[in-house]
């Protein structure tokens, strides 16, 4: 009867401990159940600025957390950390006090989060895969292949012509001499090809004089011609020290132009922004989508930051960008007065940098090209027929561009005659010809202003 009692009592331990075991699995198979498509939403909103998925950032990878919490501490201390990091730290936890440590004493951010929503951020999380790295550097040596060879085509062509009309002459030479010979004329055989030459020349004196009149002038134009394009600039695009694609910041993240040209409101420069500004984003972000960590480490070597010890070393390497826009010395221009006092769009001189990668000096056909088709910014008011960042080009700004006399886009201007309009209103009334002209078509221009005066623009 013993034994029959201690098999029993063997037999209902086995059985609780089953469904004991059974519901505890249970439960953990529940909670790290989640919403993968919600958790990528409260992910961006409450962890992105701090954490990535797959890789330490200011704070700790974030794949794979849940799992070291359980195995270093528990699942129930996983959630509080994670709602109230610092009380976990007060209390002498000591996992929590081992990361806190790790990452330089920084307690996280407490995050009103639900068990359930923390549930469908790690699914999220633990379902993420980093996008794969683009390699645009074979592409652009296929383009840059391609160009050589089309040159190396021209050249060939070119020195195949010349040697057919050289061979077309002597056989046309020869031919001359057999039809001398057939006829009885006599031939000279001392001539040399410079005489036969002149010879000929002045036998079909009408003609070569043409030729020769034709030729003169091509050579004249074509030398205007390379004139005219001294001092521009369309197309320049340096290299420069650091993949720095524009269409990814300003046009997929929406970064703002003058978040990293801070002086270009306030400065005669747009100024090239300093790493600082760089390192705002990039403390957090280590990885880039189409170069990976490997431009983004010039970053860091030009901070002085460790991304490892998540510090400052000290030791910095300045970047070497190169300028793009460069004007003449003799040449005055401010960022400021365009910006601010002539609310002029940048895409206006600068294109539409939502869709280019690296800088360059945008020519007449892409700055007109501005806006088209494209809803997201707006249509260039300017339709530009001289090279960019020529004084033809400046010129033609000044004349086809209105000044906002009343000053709408500038708060309280029209709301005194002692505001920067308001004074200009002033003047117009003791310029009857201008005042006129403005009463006529309700503008004035820039030109009528005194933007096309010599003292406006050059020292």
């Amino acid at each position: 009867m013993k034994i029959y009692s201690s098999f029993i009592s063997q037999r209902f331990r086995l059985l609780t401990l089953t469904v004991f075991s059974i519901l505890s699995f249970s439960y953990n198979i529940h909670a790290q159940d989640g919403d993968a498509a919600a958790g990528e939403q409260l992910f961006q909103a409450n962890c992105s600025s701090c954490h990535l998925p797959h890789m330490d950032a200011t704070g700790p990878a974030l794949k794979g957390a849940r799992e070291r919490w359980i195995e270093n501490s528990s699942e129930e201390n996983f959630y509080a950390w994670i709602k109230n990091s610092k009380k976990l730290i007060d209390a002498g936890e000591p996992y929590a006090n081992s990361i806190y440590k790790e990452w330089n004493k920084t307690a996280m951010t407490p995050q009103a989060l639900t068990n359930e929503q923390i549930d469908d951020i790690f699914a999220y999380v633990e379902e993420y895969q980093p996008p794969v790295s683009e390699t645009a550097s074979t592409d652009a040596v296929g383009v840059g292949g391609e160009e050589e060879g089309s040159d190396a085509i021209w050249w060939i062509i070119g020195v195949l012509l010349i040697v057919v009309v050289g061979a077309a002459g002597t056989v046309r030479g020869q031919l001359s001499k057999i039809a001398k010979v057939q006829a009885g004329e006599p031939i000279d055989e001392s001539e040399t090809v410079v005489q036969g030459a002149r010879r000929w020349a002045w036998n079909n004196r009408g003609w070569f004089g043409v030729v020769v009149l034709v030729v003169v002038v091509a050579l004249l134009t074509a030398g205007m011609m390379d004139l005219m394009k001294i001092g521009v600039f369309e197309d320049y695009q340096p290299e420069q020290p650091i993949e720095y694609s524009h269409k990814l910041h300003a046009g997929d993240l929406a970064i703002d132009c003058k978040y990293c040209h801070n002086a270009v409101t306030k400065s005669k420069h747009a100024t090239i922004p300093t790493v600082n500004v760089c390192m705002n984003c990039h403390k957090q972000v280590a990885e880039g989508t189409n170069t990976g960590t490997a431009e983004i480490d010039k970053i860091y070597a030009a901070a002085g930051w460790d991304k490892a010890t998540k510090t400052y070393s000290g030791k910095t390497q300045p970047i070497q960008w190169v300028k793009v826009h460069n004007l003449p010395d003799h040449v005055y221009f401010n960022h400021s007065q365009h910006v601010e006092v002539g609310g002029i769009d940048c895409a206006q001189c600068h294109g539409d940098m939502k869709r280019e990668t690296v800088a360059r000096v945008m020519s007449t056909e892409d700055l007109n090209n501005v806006g088209v088709n494209n809803p997201d910014q707006e249509e260039n008011p300017i339709k530009f027929t001289r090279p960019t960042l020529t004084m033809g080009w400046c010129i033609e700004c000044h004349q086809l561009s209105n000044v906002d006399v009343a000053g709408s886009h500038i708060p309280g201007a029209d709301e005194s005659e002692d505001s920067y309009y308001g004074v200009i209103h002033q003047r117009l009334l003791k310029d009857k010809e201008t005042y006129q002209k403005y009463l006529e078509d309700d503008a004035v221009s820039v030109a009528e202003l005194g933007g096309w005066e010599c003292a406006k623009c050059h020292y």
